[in-house]
């Protein structure tokens, strides 16, 4: 059954789910992959049980427009040895990304999906090198294809056109990482972003950027203080003059974040890079209740009469940072691997003699707050605020906070067990505190069976519209020719007004 429909709302309804889409699938069916078109629409792509005579997988394809009215479906049988690994969207085209398993063979298989109307066209990248894969974006006339080989990052850059490949200069290195691929088609350029190392092992953040056919054009490495090493960052804005880069900093050699950093270079080396003690953010710490909060504040303020240093350890996810009216917007998660411990008791031969184990297992990681920083093009700090998640566990380090910037204010969101929560902040003010709203469901006696959700998420889609994904099991005991259980994979339109 597949439904999609608009939903009347209350007059006064500040988050507003003007339409739902929603298709039911069977309870150990694999959700669908949602591919964000922006103002093109959505691609769902799922690969079922079903298997022709050959073995090959059956896909599932459904283009949806903005109102989640259906464009057209198909359905297509993918040889049994390509495995699916990602996706992407760029210039009114979908990109399904996947790699050969068969004797050793490295060989890579691109699926071009026109907008209007689903035919496919297959590029094959011929590859030597059995990468990995981490990352995939596509330009406007080439796919990068991120990864590691060997421990050691690198890119594979692969022209539409020329149907030519070829390891892009400067990433394969010993001890890096591959932090961010950033592509700005407006610019026909794109930036990589490694971790590497400074000459006396400190950690610190090079940019590489490439132009439009994939050759070198700059390569600048921060330098950052000698007691201090840059651990995770991304990249605000790249140009061939100037470079943007925010994210956060530790000791020499840390993992944990100390705070955050603001870094501008110019392709002559010359560079700033700000730095931000998390003691030194206004809001940081409001997420706590208000005694440890007030604790906080005095031990801060001991510290600095003392003259002594101000040490915060966090793990902190620096996403995507927005850029707005001349102001940067960063957001950070704050999180910690949650353990919990489980016993059992084994007997043993003699009636009066036993023997309990103990052990502990990992539970998720535990979501305590969003950080929200407003930076100018200078790397200068303007205000601070944050949005307390504390509810939120996850298996996986995904990015739940988003932001919806209004001329005047801004409204921070995120969804969690069939809720949107949203909060709204004015700069370093709050305007509204944390509120909750329900998922809209498709008819109105229907009933969750289970608040929580395996599979759920939050995404900004265009403009100041966001869709809200995930899978449901619902029951509906009165309306008329609606079954009464059904398990369905939904996406509902999300807007704040």
């Amino acid at each position: 059954m597949i439904i999609c429909m608009g939903l009347s709302l209350p007059g006064f309804t500040q988050v507003e789910q003007s339409n739902r889409f929603e298709v039911e699938i069977h309870a150990f069916d694999k959700p669908y992959d949602v591919i964000n078109g922006g103002v093109d629409g959505i691609l769902l792509v799922r690969q079922t049980d079903e298997r022709n005579r050959k073995g090959d997988p059956r896909f599932e394809l459904l283009s949806l427009d903005t109102a989640l009215k259906t464009n057209w479906e198909k359905e297509m049988y993918i040889n049994r040895f390509w495995e699916y690994r990602g996706y992407d969207y760029s210039d009114g085209n979908y990109f399904l990304l996947f790699k050969y398993h068969r004797r050793n063979s490295r060989d890579l298989k691109i699926l071009k999906l026109n907008l209007i109307n689903g035919d496919t066209v297959h590029y094959t990248i011929r590859n030597l090198i059995p990468i990995e894969l981490t990352e995939f974006e596509m330009t406007q006339n080439a796919a990068l294809l991120g990864g590691y080989f060997n421990y050691n990052p690198l890119v594979i850059y692969f022209n539409l056109s020329t149907l030519k490949s070829k390891v892009l200069p400067g990433i394969y290195q010993n001890r890096t990482e591959l932090i961010q691929i950033k592509v700005d088609d407006d610019k026909n350029s794109f930036v990589v972003i490694v971790s590497e190392k400074t000459f006396d092992k400190r950690n610190t953040l090079a940019i590489k950027t490439y132009d439009s056919s994939g050759e070198l054009i700059g390569n600048e490495k921060l330098e950052p203080e000698e007691d201090k090493g840059l651990i995770y960052g991304r990249a605000a804005e790249f140009d061939f003059d100037i470079s943007l880069l925010a994210g956060t900093y530790s000791t020499k050699r840390g993992t944990f974040s100390r705070g955050l950093f603001v870094a501008t270079v110019n392709t002559n080396g010359e560079q700033k890079i700000n730095y931000y003690n998390f003691a030194d953010l206004e809001n940081f710490f409001n997420y706590m209740k208000a005694k440890r909060r007030k604790r906080i504040a005095n031990r801060i303020e001991r510290k600095r009469i003392n003259g002594k240093k101000i040490k915060f350890n966090y793990r902190l996810l620096v996403h995507d940072i927005i850029e707005s009216e001349g102001q940067y917007i960063m957001i950070g998660e704050a999180f910690y691997p949650k353990y919990n411990t489980s016993s059992s008791f084994a007997s043993s031969n003699s009636v009066y003699q036993g023997q309990s184990n103990y052990g502990s297992y990992f539970a998720g990681y535990r979501y305590t707050h969003a950080v929200v920083i407003g930076f100018d093009k200078k790397g200068n700090v303007l205000w601070d605020n944050s949005f307390e998640i504390e509810d939120v566990l996850s298996y996986n380090l995904d990015q739940f906070v988003h932001a919806d910037i209004k001329d005047d204010h801004i409204v921070l969101l995120y969804m969690y067990d069939n809720e949107i929560r949203t909060k709204i902040i004015k700069r370093k003010e709050v305007l509204e505190g944390k509120s909750f709203d329900a998922i809209k469901l498709t008819f109105e006696d229907d009933v969750l069976r289970d608040t929580h959700s395996e599979i759920s998420g939050l995404e900004p889609w265009y403009d100041d519209t966001f869709y809200a994904y995930g899978t449901q099991q619902i029951k509906n005991l009165k309306d008329t020719g609606v079954k009464l259980n059904r398990h369905v994979f939904y996406i509902n339109k999300v807007k704040y007004r």
